[in-house]
């Protein structure tokens, strides 16, 4: 029974989230509803739900081999989608820690190296919802962008570039970092090899993800899958709208879908259940889409993106052997090398 605990709590969960959304939207699920629904138009969504994932998996293999860590395409791809499912039925990115643990184990990929790629891959995700959210909000909403969606954009604008700005200065004062002079001295001895350590570590993730502005040519692509993955994403729910015969703009469809995003940047509960719903339908409302339209939309998205897809995921990740990751969240097993993964990984969210 305790094998299957998280399961039980995401399906525990995904029963409030739809119960919830059915109360909000007043659907009515019949056969009148579900005859509404065009098979057509959601099957491409869930086509292209899965094209995503293809193309998040060939991202981060391209990243990890701009980082001179190259790994087999269906390693990279086989792995990316076992972190997807741990992140599904287990909170706190708990997918990322088996993802960088995994690599060290079977690729002898430093944990700072792995963290690195994690990082450059959440930093260009940031970068392109932010942007793509700020398209289809003056695209969608031609001077009437709530200043509340403008403030949040900005402001995560803003730290987006101080992160930056960091990447670049803290290399300038590697030296002093690492012998701090007279504060050297007043360290504890006992203190200073976990000093040293730490220290160690923080420059191995920066010099990582340094390591893909240093190639110009690769970045340029990288952060052209970047932004083809999440327009993937907005497409998903464009298709979805589109299956129940909403014909609205995709600008509608794309901030939506960045809105819901950004909601989600922290997970709260197991597949971020209830964050992506709530950005999509009180954005979806505001556009003029009837709160049923809407909860309905959301409930069908979410279908398609963790409902049909922990099975999927699942049986990757036990097909190639990467059910391991599992036990490296269970605390009675979790080992020294987990527990750095798993700062590292809370550093870098």
């Amino acid at each position: 029974m305790k094998k299957y605990a998280h399961l039980i709590i995401i399906a525990i969960l995904s029963v409030v989230t739809v119960f919830g959304l059915l109360r909000l939207g007043k659907i009515d699920i019949s056969l009148d509803t579900l005859r509404r629904v065009d098979g057509v138009w959601l099957g491409l969504a869930f086509v292209t739900f899965y094209l995503s994932i293809v193309a998040r998996g060939l991202r981060w293999q391209h990243i990890l081999k701009t980082m001179d860590r190259p790994v087999p395409t269906l390693y990279a791809q086989t792995l990316l989608t076992a972190g997807l499912f741990i992140s599904s039925i287990l909170p706190a990115r708990a997918g990322d820690i088996g993802r960088v643990t995994m690599l060290k184990q079977d690729h002898k990929i430093p944990i700072s190296q792995g963290v690195a790629s994690l990082a450059a891959e959440r930093a260009l995700d940031v970068f392109a919802v932010l942007l793509l959210a700020l398209i289809g909000a003056l695209w969608a909403l031609p001077g009437r962008v709530p200043t509340e969606v403008l403030q949040l954009m900005v402001v995560t604008g803003v730290l987006l570039v101080l992160g930056l700005v960091g990447l670049l200065a803290i290399p300038s004062i590697e030296g002093w970092l690492r012998q701090p002079g007279w504060l050297w001295r007043l360290i504890p001895r006992r203190i200073q090899p976990f000093y040293e350590k730490v220290v160690d570590f923080g420059f191995a993730l920066v010099h990582g993800v340094r390591d893909l502005g240093q190639k110009p040519l690769a970045m340029a692509a990288i952060v052209a899958e970047s932004f083809g993955i999440w327009l993937l994403d907005a497409l998903i729910v464009h298709l979805v709208l589109y299956s129940l015969n909403l014909r609205v703009p995709f600008s509608v469809s794309l901030v939506s879908a960045m809105i819901g995003v950004l909601a989600t940047i922290v997970p709260l509960m197991p597949g971020a259940l209830g964050q992506f719903e709530a950005g999509v339908i009180s954005v979806l409302t505001l556009l003029s889409v009837s709160t049923a339209d809407s909860s309905l939309t959301a409930l069908l998205v979410r279908f398609i993106s963790l409902w049909s897809f922990i099975p999927v995921s699942g049986l990757i990740t036990y097909i190639f052997g990467f059910s391991r990751a599992l036990s490296l969240n269970s605390k009675p097993a979790e080992t020294e090398e987990t527990a750095a993964v798993k700062s590292a990984i809370s550093a870098e969210s």
